[in-house]
């Protein structure tokens, strides 16, 4: 019996050692069959990924490579918005707080130091302001009692009007006479207006960004003295639209970069009854005239094309007048329908209301703001443009009186504004000057 079992112990132990080794084998299959082996990931460049989504939208992967160096992240919030959201042009201003219109210029090197385009650095508000007609001219009201009172600008204007004029973004003003030391007055005009180049300091003076000069007042001294002027608003840098060398030059627009959206300002006159400032033509000096708005309509059809917002500024409307004209607001629908994203008037010398058509600001006439020895009403018109490309409209109540301007509060602010609610179309203001649409 003890041989027996001596026997079979080398046959049991062979046995289990050969299920072990079986038992081993089959483990390193299971367990080499659960191995997650990461496979090599292939890391999709952020520009080709946009390109695939935005090809269709005409976007080259050459415009795309150059925003992700410019604007580092920017494509990759460009994504994560396209993640969230349908495409819109307005995805980019949120991505690099530029706008498409702006991020393609910039590609394509348009904004140099010598183009008519200026970029402001802004708050997420940016305040567009605009006034009426600005009269400099020595023989007129306003420089003798400029002079006279030793001030500076503080001697046609309160603090509180400079203030709001400096502290905008972006400061418009319409002026209204020639500027020369040359020339003679137009025959047949009752009032002809000249200043003395150096009184052009003064605009520096009040914060002034952009002059209108479409009138019925630059050409008073004649084709010498308006071209000095034109010559005389570069040589201070002083931004000017609606009169030019020839017609190209009078029609053309200037831009302004504010909050990262273009605007284009343009500026046309339709003002005298009987005509005698020249219309700039293709080879002559001149304004330009919108008397046949197809011009005007045709150009803001042209700028609206490469531009976020237009601004069509006319001198118009019958002088004194609350009331609207027909023309006045027959074209200013035209300009709308054209692109235009609001309409400012100015040359009635007088207030008058505010229409919304299509969503569109028209502000008819802002009046008079530091011009002759009446007493006027006067306003600012202001512009707020939001981050979002959204546009709120104020107007700011002020006063001409004993040539000086200054912007008014209390009951005279509110009776301003109660006569601006009977001139308005369609609009209502409130009391804080805020300007919106009568829901119908």
């Amino acid at each position: 019996m003890v041989k027996r079992k001596l026997k079979w112990k080398p046959l049991i132990f062979l046995l289990l050692f050969i299920l072990f080794v079986l038992f081993l084998n089959n483990f390193n299959k299971k367990s080499n069959n659960n191995i997650v082996v990461d496979e090599p990931i292939i890391e999709i460049n952020i520009v080709d990924k946009l390109y695939d989504k935005l090809n269709n939208n005409g976007i080259s992967k050459e415009f795309l490579q150059w925003v992700n160096e410019k604007y580092p992240e920017s494509l990759e919030k460009m994504d994560n918005l396209l993640n969230e959201n349908e495409y819109s042009i307005n995805l980019w201003h949120l991505a690099t707080n530029y706008s498409f219109i702006v991020l393609n210029d910039l590609y394509n090197g348009l904004y140099t130091e010598n183009s008519n385009v200026k970029i402001i650095d802004s708050s997420d508000t940016s305040t567009l302001s605009f006034v009426g007609d600005i009269s400099l001219a020595d023989n007129w009201y306003i420089m003798p009692e400029y002079d006279k009172r030793n001030k500076g600008v503080l001697g046609i204007l309160s603090e509180e009007t400079l203030k709001v004029m400096k502290e905008s973004d972006l400061m418009v003003a319409n002026s209204e006479f020639t500027v020369s030391n040359r020339g003679k007055a137009m025959n047949g005009k009752q009032y002809t207006f000249r200043a003395k180049p150096e009184r052009l300091n003064i605009y520096h003076e009040m914060g002034v960004d952009l002059l209108t000069l479409a009138n019925n007042h630059v050409y008073d001294f004649g084709k010498d003295a308006f071209l000095d002027m034109l010559d005389t608003f570069d040589e201070y840098k002083l931004p000017h639209i609606g009169a030019g060398h020839n017609l190209d030059e009078a029609m053309a627009p200037y831009y302004f970069v504010i909050n990262g959206y273009k605007f284009a300002f343009l500026n046309a006159t339709r003002a005298e009854k009987y005509i005698l400032t020249p219309g700039a033509t293709v080879d002559s000096e001149g304004v330009f005239r919108c008397y046949d708005p197809t011009n005007m309509i045709n150009q803001i059809s042209k700028v609206k094309e490469n531009s976020d917002y237009v601004i069509a500024i006319i001198h118009y409307g019958k002088e004194g007048y609350h009331e609207l004209e027909k023309e006045q607001v027959e074209s200013s629908k035209k300009y709308i329908d054209a692109g235009a994203d609001a309409v400012i008037g100015h040359h009635a010398h007088v207030l008058q209301g505010f229409e919304f058509y299509k969503g569109k600001i028209i502000a008819y006439n802002l009046g008079d703001f530091i011009f002759n020895g009446n007493t006027e009403d006067s306003a600012i018109f202001q512009i707020k443009l939001e981050k979002n490309g959204i546009m709120n409209y104020y107007v700011i109540p002020a006063l001409q009186k004993n040539k000086f301007t200054t912007i008014l509060d209390g009951s005279e602010k509110q009776r301003i504004i109660n006569d601006l609610n009977n001139w308005s179309v369609n609009a209502k203001i409130d009391q804080e000057g805020k300007i919106t649409i009568i829901d119908n």
